[in-house]
């Protein structure tokens, strides 16, 4: 990219100072999180004592029952609800950047759509056929993501292009098509209507490690090559005639980022369902806090993300325990208050 060099272009394309705020946002959240994680270990049905918990983690206390209850159910769960929102603000971040749209989500484009189709549809055929499908329901959820990605690629693409407003089509009208099926399936059921609609309001109780392990790649190459994209995306947000002008192959850009996104997407929704919210406010949030620069503000909302998502499944898992709360109401009930307290503490700074 011709404009890396350019040192005009480095200053329009973002701070200047962007390391040092970067390492501050990096070791700032890095501790955060492990304070956060730490805390949230400590909530749930079975009360455990912070230092007995210590005890577990350092490897010193041989108590079978706590063991269980903190290796295999709390710490699993935490750590997804950490990749899971990595994932999400990330992913929202770069198509926000993508689509120049503050609005956007990682579910815009369809992906979430196809993904919960799939979910609804193995959960439907299961209270059907009376086949055990649960272990396979992640299988359908991926599926799903997969084709709704394929069919939003093949509707907008024109010839090698993928246009902007194309993209943006398909993935409406794709999620409207899917929604619609989805409505069908749960009209039929009866049986599995509150597991359809648990999945659909996200869930993190199935978590275990080695859905961690399939998850956490994807997740992590995926947000790190976004990382990678950072000063096309401030060239992009300048207008796509000064990101010509830089050098910025924008038609590449979209499409890799709309196939990256949507796999760590689709990886993701298969074992967590659809949690909304986070992938729309937690960039919007990071960039009230450091800036539009991407260099800063995808890894700043990657952090948010990952304090921010733990946190609410704590809440969901804790206030009316033993039932649970879907995640999804709780990032919504969170997040919106906390969004517009900061959106308009932003406009008062500015005078509007």
């Amino acid at each position: 990219m011709k404009y890396f060099m350019n040192k005009s272009s480095k200053e329009i394309a973002g701070y200047t100072n962007w390391r040092k705020k970067l390492i501050l946002m990096i070791i700032w959240g890095s501790f955060s999180i492990v304070i956060i994680d730490f805390i949230c270990l400590n909530f749930g049905v079975v009360s455990i004592h912070p230092k007995e918990i210590l005890s577990l983690l350092w490897g010193s206390s041989h108590d079978k029952t706590n063991s269980l209850i903190i290796w295999q159910l709390r710490f699993p769960r935490i750590i997804m609800a950490t990749l899971t929102g990595i994932a999400l603000s990330t992913v929202g971040g770069a198509f926000q950047g993508i689509l120049r749209n503050p609005l956007a989500d990682p579910y815009i484009l369809g992906v979430s759509a196809g993904a919960a189709l799939g979910a609804c549809l193995a959960i439907f055929l299961q209270y059907a056929t009376g086949y055990f499908l649960t272990p396979y329901l992640p299988l359908f959820a991926l599926t799903g993501a997969m084709l709704s990605i394929y069919l939003v690629y093949m509707t907008a693409k024109v010839r090698y292009r993928l246009p902007l407003e194309g993209l943006l089509l398909s993935g409406v009208t794709v999620t409207f098509l899917f929604s619609a099926i989805i409505t069908i399936l749960i009209a039929l059921s009866e049986k599995g209507l509150h597991s359809m609609v648990f999945w659909l309001m996200g869930d993190l109780s199935t978590a275990n490690w080695n859905k961690i392990t399939i998850v956490t790649f994807p997740v992590i190459v995926g947000c790190l090559i976004f990382f990678f994209f950072s000063l096309d995306l401030n060239a992009l947000s300048l207008g796509e005639e000064e990101a010509l002008h830089l050098g910025v192959n924008i038609k590449k850009l979209r499409l890799r980022i709309f196939i990256i996104g949507s796999i760590i997407i689709a990886s993701v929704v298969s074992f967590t369902g659809l949690i909304g919210f986070v992938g729309l406010v937690v960039p919007h949030i990071a960039r009230l806090l450091v800036g539009p620069d991407h260099r800063v503000m995808l890894p700043t909302s990657a952090l948010l993300g990952a304090i921010f998502l733990p946190l609410c499944d704590t809440l969901a898992r804790t206030i009316i325990a033993p039932s649970e709360i879907p995640i999804g109401a709780i990032t919504a009930l969170i997040g919106a208050p906390v969004f517009i307290h900061l959106l308009r503490r932003k406009s008062t700074k500015n005078g509007l």
